[in-house]
């Protein structure tokens, strides 16, 4: 009877010891898969924010295209009205001298009678 209760406990004993190293497997394989599955988590933030950043660089580089023809368009209309204002400038010039040497004629012809 002795050797059957020795014989018991042993075997108890071994079991007990065999299925407590299983128990940490299992909680090392959970921790690998949550470790994977933030990971995986993380790579898809990663991925979505790379996304975003090169959506937000696209959009940038087309209002600064933008802009930068604005900018042009705005400055051939300046230089096409300079340019009017310079060819109206000489047009009136031109009228005050014909003008001007239109009537100095007069005037001393006048004054010469």
């Amino acid at each position: 009877m002795r050797y059957l209760r020795i014989g018991i406990g042993c075997l108890l004993t071994a079991a007990a010891l065999a299925t407590a190293g299983c128990g940490d497997k299992s909680a090392g394989a959970q921790k690998a898969n949550q470790q994977q599955q933030q990971s995986n988590q993380s790579k898809v933030i990663d991925q979505e924010l790379n996304k975003q950043y090169q959506m937000y660089k696209e959009m940038r580089q087309y209002q600064l295209e933008q802009q930068t023809k604005a900018e042009q368009e705005l400055k051939k209309k300046e230089q096409e009205s300079k340019k009017k204002e310079q060819e109206s400038k000489k047009k009136e010039q031109q009228k005050q001298q014909k003008g001007n040497g239109g009537s100095g004629e007069k005037s001393g012809g006048q004054s010469g009678e």
